[in-house]
């Protein structure tokens, strides 16, 4: 069997490192339960180091990590979430301050280094906008606006963009910190609708088009003077690893913004593909602009920003999405292979040279932030069946389940000639959209972990069905499947009692995170007491189908409201 073949069952392994593994060590032992902050980094058995001072950033990190997973069902979290983001206002705010934020607390809590991070304050922005969408609470969006403040007024580049720090640690501008507070403006914008956040990235992303771009060399360099020039800086370099994660950003943005990035995608891979990507998959660390030359050495933060931008590419253009889920399966094996599998599991090497041997001595977990982030991309573009769709907020939603809702449950189908529709399927999908309603199906797929197909076929399956539906005028927004179960045949699906699998919420709120489906007013019909109780657990309306005319029954559960 292939790489490519086997890239779902990577792609399980993965989630379940993930899940099982890397979040209950961090939430854990990465947790200082003291201070109530997180540890910046663990040694190779899994122990705090101690006597190192904590950063914001890392924090900040930690907080859209644990944000993220609570609204995707992995870990409710939002105890420890409010507990760590109290303290960091208390260690890390000051009015005292002459910018208000700290860049890091030493051990003991108090501050540590003063200055004014434009990086680290991206992350905080970054990590409100993650703490809005899981809790609406106006107070994080009036301390983001006190931050867009200093990064908009004494932190603002003369060109556009912003400076490191106050005190500046050099003459030069760096291409990260604006790149991180694109992410966070386009972050904020989606958890908020706010017009201003969304112009705020257009003005970003007009400077990275217009200015930093180093078309000629096709390189976006790592170092620029006052007006974003790069030329006559001698020995500068590009990261390739940055090269991908600002394709992933453009193409998000393309998607919020409707401008296209075609182009600059287009120049941003053509040399980072060519001399950034070895041929196992790893992404290189740095290569010289000019003089051709690059670092022996591989960064897993790198690896995953091009897994984030296969996803991307994947998603913009379904007609190369084959080439693109080749290229995304040899990174993610690349990741599990280079940096993931140590023991204790959950752990990472964050820096590996060409040979594959560790170079970092210890374990950040800044990296934490980069692995979610990848894996969550991942699953989301090739984990599902989506019809593309304009970005909106506050959709409602009638979840569906899949067999014996919409086809006749014959046991485990798994290809076109085991369905028969159920009666009146497609008309009451057809009459959940003319109500206003988007119509996601979410279905537990054990058949995948027993054995009985590949999680490729149901995938390919998913893809038959919405054809035949669209031929009929009902349009199916996403299919979501959960292939695990508690006594899997097949290994990477093996998951105790899985947070996709219904009665777990799982497939409902990721759902709702990816489409922003607002739940208390969504929809959910299932033929099984589990799907109803799944629908409880996420604040969905749900009913129990016991066979019939599904658009009877549609009707008459729309019609209550």
């Amino acid at each position: 069997m292939t790489l490519v073949e086997n890239f779902e069952e990577l792609r399980a392994r993965a989630s379940n490192w993930l899940s099982i593994d890397a979040l209950p060590l961090w939430l854990d032992r990465g947790y200082d339960e003291k201070f109530g902050l997180f540890h910046e980094r663990l040694d190779f058995s899994g122990r705090p180091v101690e006597g190192v001072p904590r950063r914001l950033m890392v924090q900040c990190r930690q907080l859209y990590v644990l944000a993220h997973l609570s609204l995707r069902g992995m870990r409710d979290s939002r105890a420890q979430i409010d507990r760590t983001w109290q303290q960091v206002l208390r260690r890390y705010y000051s009015k005292e301050l002459p910018h208000r934020w700290a860049f890091s607390v030493a051990p003991d809590g108090t501050i540590h280094e003063r200055k004014s991070d434009a990086y680290t304050l991206a992350f905080l922005l970054f990590a409100l906008a993650w703490l809005y969408r899981l809790k609406p609470d106006l107070g994080y969006l009036a301390l983001a606006d006190e931050v867009f403040e200093i990064l908009e007024g004494p932190l603002a580049a003369s060109n556009g963009g912003v400076i490191d720090a106050i005190p500046r640690p050099d003459a030069f501008l760096r291409q990260n910190p604006t790149m991180h507070l694109l992410e966070a403006c386009m972050a904020l914008y989606e958890s908020t609708g706010r017009a201003q956040d969304l112009a705020r990235a257009s003005v970003l992303h007009r400077v990275f088009s217009e200015r930093m771009l180093w078309r000629a060399e096709a390189a976006l360099p790592e170092l620029h003077d006052e007006a974003w020039r790069a030329q006559d800086i001698a020995g500068n370099w590009y990261e390739p690893g940055h090269h991908f994660e600002w394709v992933w950003l453009l193409r998000r943005f393309s998607m919020l913004s409707g401008i296209s990035v075609d182009e600059d995608v287009s120049v941003l891979l053509s040399r980072a593909e060519r001399e950034g990507v070895d041929a196992e998959g790893f992404a290189v660390e740095r290569v010289g602009i000019l003089e051709r030359t690059d670092v022996d050495s591989r960064r897993s933060w790198g690896t995953c920003e091009y897994l984030k931008a296969c996803a991307a590419e994947a998603e913009a253009a379904p007609a190369d999405a084959g080439k693109w889920r080749e290229k995304a399966a040899r990174a993610l094996a690349a990741l599990q292979s280079g940096f993931l599998l140590l023991d204790p599991p959950g752990l990472w090497r964050d820096r590996i040279d060409a040979a594959g041997r560790a170079l970092s001595r210890d374990v950040p977990a800044s990296s934490l932030y980069h692995f979610v982030l990848a894996l969550m991309e991942c699953e989301r573009v090739f984990g599902r069946v989506v019809r593309p769709a304009p970005f909106a907020t506050g959709r409602t939603a009638l979840f569906l389940d899949r067999d014996g809702v919409i086809n006749l449950d014959t046991g485990y189908p798994s290809k076109p000639e085991d369905i028969t529709f159920v009666e009146g399927a497609s008309d009451a999908i057809r009459f959940a959209r003319s109500q206003g309603h988007s119509v996601v199906v979410v279905s537990n797929q054990s058949g995948i972990a027993r054995g009985y197909a590949s999680e490729a076929q149901v995938l390919a399956l998913h893809r038959w069905m919405a054809a035949r539906l669209d031929e009929e005028g009902a349009q199916v927004d996403a299919w979501y499947h959960c292939p695990y179960h508690d006594q899997a045949k097949v290994p990477a699906y093996g998951h105790r009692d899985h947070f996709d699998r219904k009665p777990n919420p799982g497939m409902l709120l990721r759902a709702a995170n990816d489409l922003r489906i607002e739940l208390s007013k969504s929809f959910l019909i299932g033929d099984n007491e589990s799907d109803v109780l799944a629908a409880s657990r996420a604040g969905v309306s749900g009913h129990l189908f016991k066979g019939g005319s599904l658009l009877q029954f549609a009707r008459l559960i729309l019609a209550r409201g």
